[in-house]
């Protein structure tokens, strides 16, 4: 995605734009002359808005009734409250409406605050930008080593690209400055990314039962790692009793309901996992698994949502968006059923982040179109990292055996 300032938000305006413009035709036809509906009352509901369109209506409402930001610190508390509707829903126009709102802060270096690049790092972070957010977050730490929030972040990012020891050290640095369950989630999190999978769940148990002061947020995000780890390693039970937990706390939460719908949809649950995903047009990550969920299950609106989202694809193509390159992939292999394609976009994607999730699409679109060799970078990073996931493992052995999917 773009770097300019209102680049989402200018997204968001084409969008709506060219939806008006398709509408054009249909009332240029024989109804033309038809008087406009108008409803008998205001309880008449004409359409159904998805809760992250809502929040971010709501929010700019918010925001446009209040001063405009006149100083950092405004424009800052006014990126926060964005980046929190946009991390919830996964939504990519809180972001864009978050850098909006620093406004010339955006560009600005020779004065930079910690808190401001720690901001900017956030946004870039979202946009998959991992060396500009990783410039920003350095920075940051060079002039405040003690910003717990940053070291976490830091390590998140390395996290994601696969670079585990970087991430560990950010997660040792976290550890002395940051609530217990904090740092523990961290080292958890890399820890069993490192083939340490035991010996992280039960430092996490531990610290789940221990009094905190964090949000629900925090204790829901330790949550959905502790289930993570246990799913990996295939602990299926245990790992949804942590699911459960963590959406007991965070019920709109996008990563936990589709990680928690990943474990159902892998144990032949289809039905389940639709009841987890519950309005799936919420964010993509979503309608990907209900998609999924309903193909499998033969369920009468399968062929509606699988064009819904290959509409949101196309959409966020034509955007240049490669935010979700992941889920295109799974898109392309699970639903359009197009080896080749969803191993050339989980190739690009691996290219740019490297999670086990990551991983296990590369390895499975390899399998599915017959050309092992196109994962080798998913076959040499689990042997880099010693990961003890029991899924990644198998297939990364039918690979190695030669014997296609």
């Amino acid at each position: 995605m773009s770097s300019e300032v209102h680049s989402t938000s200018n997204g968001a305006a084409a969008l709506i734009a060219a939806a008006l413009i398709a509408a054009v035709p249909l009332l240029m036809g024989t109804t033309a002359l038809a008087a406009p509906f108008r409803p008998a009352s205001d309880d008449v509901v004409l359409e159904h808005l998805p809760p992250a369109l809502l929040a971010v209506r709501s929010l700019r409402g918010a925001v446009d009734r209040g001063a405009a930001p006149v100083d950092l610190d405004h424009a800052l508390a006014s990126a926060r409250r964005y980046v929190g509707v946009g991390r919830t829903y996964a939504d990519p126009r809180a972001f864009g409406y978050a850098q909006t709102a620093l406004g010339p802060w955006w560009h600005e270096q020779a004065r930079a605050t910690p808190e401001l690049r720690l901001m900017r790092a956030r946004i870039l972070q979202f946009r998959h930008q991992f060396p500009q957010a990783l410039a920003e977050l350095k920075a940051a730490l060079d002039a405040d080593a003690f910003q717990a929030d940053a070291w976490l972040q830091f390590a998140s990012i390395e996290q994601v690209q696969g670079n585990i020891d970087a991430a560990r050290a950010g997660c040792l640095k976290l550890m002395t400055i940051a609530d217990p369950l904090v740092g523990a989630t961290c080292a958890a999190a890399t820890g069993s990314l490192a083939g340490r999978s035991d010996q992280a769940d039960q430092l996490l148990t531990r610290a789940l039962v221990q009094p905190t002061a964090v949000d629900s947020g925090v204790r829901a995000w330790a949550w959905t790692t502790l289930a993570e780890i246990r799913a990996r390693r295939g602990g299926i039970a245990d790992a949804e009793s942590a699911f459960r937990e963590a959406l007991s706390l965070e019920p709109d939460d996008v990563y936990a309901r589709a990680a928690y719908a990943d474990l159902l949809l892998d144990a032949g649950r289809n039905a389940d996992a639709r009841r987890v995903l519950g309005d799936a047009t919420q964010a993509d990550a979503l309608l990907l698994r209900a998609a999924i969920a309903a193909q499998r299950n033969h369920d009468g609106d399968a062929a509606q949502l699988a064009t819904n989202l290959a509409e949101r694809f196309a959409e966020a193509r034509a955007r240049g968006d490669e935010t979700h390159l992941r889920e295109q992939a799974r898109y392309a292999l699970d639903i359009a059923r197009d080896a080749p394609a969803a191993l050339a976009l989980a190739q690009r994607n691996f290219n740019v982040q490297r999670e086990p999730a990551d991983a296990r699409i590369l390895l499975e679109a390899a399998l599915a179109a017959r050309q092992p060799e196109g994962a080798k970078p998913a076959v040499d990073w689990i042997a880099t990292t010693g990961i003890d996931a029991v899924r990644l493992l198998a297939l990364a052995g039918t690979l190695a055996q030669g014997r296609p999917q």
